[in-house]
């Protein structure tokens, strides 16, 4: 013989409520999310700019040489103090640290064949919706390369 179970009736009123907190916690973790992403987003686009200056000021700096006697072929020569001026000069003029928060220029230096240049540009990024849990910003750094060649 099928044994059978009884059946009890449930008060629907001790359930209520319970939906509601279902949807509160796929909201916040929705919303989480939104921010993460919204500030992952901002910190690669400020990367990219920040790479985009950094190829610009690379540029303007290797076009700061100077050309010296070597023989037959005038050769290249590039100047430190030369590049960081040429890096701040352009800097100033494209108004990057209106762009930038905390913009600075890290370091500078010549390839070993003396042709071209690297340098080393930092900021930092505020994220938006979570800036706060992050005061400082989020640092960044990017290194852009260049080099200089004559041709006849």
């Amino acid at each position: 013989m099928a044994r059978t179970w009884p059946l009890t009736r449930r008060d629907p009123a001790a359930e209520d409520g319970q939906g509601l907190v279902l949807v509160i916690g796929l909201v916040a973790i929705t919303l989480l999310t939104i921010s993460v992403v919204l500030a992952a987003s901002a910190v690669n686009l400020k990367a990219r700019q920040l790479l985009a200056a950094a190829d610009g000021a690379v540029i303007a700096a290797v076009d700061e040489f100077e050309l010296v006697d070597g023989g037959e072929v005038p050769q290249i020569r590039l100047e430190p103090d030369q590049l960081a001026q040429a890096v701040q000069r352009y800097l100033l003029d494209t108004r990057a640290a209106t762009r930038f928060d905390n913009l600075g220029v890290g370091q500078i230096r010549i390839m070993p064949d003396g042709q071209g240049a690297t340098i080393e540009l930092r900021a930092t990024v505020d994220p938006p919706i979570v800036g706060w849990v992050i005061p400082g910003g989020i640092p960044i750094h990017v290194e852009a390369s260049a080099r200089t060649v004559l041709s006849r």
